[in-house]
């Protein structure tokens, strides 16, 4: 008898629920963030962690929105938004520059964009053509020269400049930052995007709390999608 077998012979049984998983799948979702997999297994939900080396059951809750995960369906559509209200985002605690608003505006879409990358710069172009109300949060996710260019934005002498060097692209004509700075809301920026599970910029939040990674495909139709998407 080999290690292995007497290995198998010795190992308790998995618990019959969970005995044969990948018959049983109905349905399932990585939850966003986690790198857990939730499995819809009739009418049981199982939850799979370490590549699906861990299986868990039992009661699993949607903090953001404050409610107990019931089945995949449901947690798909809760993963594609959050709650702005129950997770409200304070624009000048993370540095917000205001488009086509005031930073204290409360039904604006959210833009968090990299200052170097060319995508997330041709949609805050488009939005200010479109004149639609905007917080830009900027997120230098791009190494070293992103985090220069965030410290210039947040530097700038008014929030107006930074937004015009920003979209225009000419963040270097901006001055160096002074030593007395505040960079901090940049800090709290990019602690934000982890909770958030921010992983592709820009990340647009719609004033109804739905998610979109990347650049809507149709920008239009996704802003005016509203609850009804």
């Amino acid at each position: 008898m080999t290690v292995a077998s007497q290995a198998a012979l010795s190992a308790p049984p998995m618990p019959p629920a969970l005995s044969d998983l990948s018959a049983r799948i109905q349905a399932s979702l990585e939850l966003p963030g986690t790198r857990v997999q939730m499995l819809d297994l009739e009418g049981q939900s199982v939850y799979l962690a370490g590549g699906g080396r861990y299986a868990f059951t039992g009661p699993a809750w949607d903090l953001w929105h404050g409610v107990e995960l019931q089945d995949v369906a449901q947690a798909s559509a809760l993963a594609g938004r959050l709650d702005r209200d129950r997770l409200p985002l304070d624009a000048v605690d993370l540095g917000a520059l205001p488009l086509n608003t005031d930073v204290l505006a409360e039904d604006s879409l959210w833009v968090f964009v990299d200052p170097l990358y060319p995508a997330g710069l041709e949609l805050l172009a488009t939005l200010q053509e479109a004149a639609v109300p905007t917080q830009v949060v900027v997120l230098p996710v791009g190494g070293p020269e992103s985090l220069d260019a965030a410290r210039r934005l947040r530097c700038a002498a008014s929030s107006e400049d930074a937004l015009t060097a920003l979209i225009s692209r000419e963040i270097a004509t901006l001055p160096a930052p002074a030593n007395d700075c505040d960079t901090q809301p940049l800090v709290r920026a990019l602690i934000t995007a982890r909770l958030l599970g921010v992983e592709q910029v820009p990340l647009l939040i719609a004033p109804d709390g739905r998610l979109h990674q990347g650049v809507p495909e149709n920008l239009a139709a996704w802003l005016g999608e509203g609850d009804a998407g």
